[in-house]
């Protein structure tokens, strides 16, 4: 067990290091975390990540997160390169596909992401328990309420499904956000997320191919993607820059609400993170209710 890889990031640190000081060798970030109301400062390495979070008794040898590792440098090419030259345009095709299955990836590997697939299972669970279940049907839904099975099903998304996702990202709208005002881009413990201002009532909203879906990524503290529908937002151009700090406090006010626990900047200023986890209580909660089951 002595060359296993102990800390797993579900957030990478190279990533990380542009939201981030130098302090010599290390990279120190801001951090606030919601459940405790509490700020303060912590070397990349020691967050966004847990013990052994990939490892499971189908993956001995550790392979998801080699595999994690190789794609991230892959990506760093391409994300270094839109970095330096602020364009989407200097990247081949080959860099953004590496570019698509990454941000796929970022979404789906996070433990806010198996957080869901916890609380799917527990909301469908508590939406069953007045039906009469056969024996074998009680059985399974115990047995998928496990850690170990929840892992398990949020690594096998993680394999099966990321390509698919990365696929439809190719073939939707690319923005560039510049971030012109004097407040930070925020990143957290699951940096991509999802908006729509569209209500599809009585359906979700929040699917890739949904009319008006928009993802976000911030890339560093004065840099965001976003990967919209390519169809209803087609006028809008490859670069814009953000000029109205109420953009940047949307973009941030997402981070808050799609973390499942902290929130980083380059900054150290969470007054925006403090009152909404005042005025929502509720977004403090990591076992919180995160979908309807109808």
């Amino acid at each position: 067990m002595h060359n296993k890889i102990k800390i797993q990031h579900y957030v990478p640190r190279f990533y990380l290091s542009n939201f981030a000081h130098k302090q010599k060798e290390e990279f120190i970030i801001n951090c606030f975390d919601k459940p405790k109301e509490k700020a303060f400062s912590v070397n990349i390495k020691k967050i966004g990540a847990e013990k052994y979070f990939y490892d499971s008794s189908f993956d001995k040898n550790q392979e998801i997160e080699k595999s994690l590792g190789r794609f991230e440098s892959k990506f760093n090419i391409a994300y270094n390169k839109i970095i330096k030259n602020l364009s989407l345009s200097v990247l081949s095709q080959k860099e953004k596909i590496s570019f698509a299955y990454f941000i796929a990836t970022q979404e789906v590997r996070t433990k806010e992401f198996r957080e869901l697939i916890k609380d799917s299972i527990r909301q469908l669970k508590k939406r069953l328990s007045n039906e009469k279940l056969s024996k074998e049907l009680e059985r399974q839904i115990k047995e998928a309420s496990t850690p170990n099975s929840i892992k398990s099903m949020h690594l096998k998304i993680l394999i099966k499904d990321t390509p698919t996702f990365a696929s439809i990202l190719l073939n939707m709208k690319w923005i560039l956000f510049i971030n012109k005002t004097n407040l930070s881009c925020w990143t957290s413990d699951h940096p991509v997320n999802r908006y729509n201002p569209i209500d599809l009532t009585p359906y979700g909203n929040l699917g890739l191919l949904s009319p008006g879906i928009q993802i976000y990524f911030p890339l560093s503290y004065n840099l965001s993607l976003c990967i919209c529908d390519p169809i209803l937002y087609s006028y809008l151009p490859e670069i814009y820059e953000i000029t109205d700090k109420q953009n940047i406090i949307f973009l941030n006010h997402l981070q808050v609400k799609s973390s499942t626990r902290h929130i980083f900047s380059i900054n150290d200023d969470f007054s925006l993170a403090k009152r909404m986890v005042k005025d929502h209580p509720y977004l403090k909660d990591i076992d919180r209710k995160r979908i309807i089951v109808n």
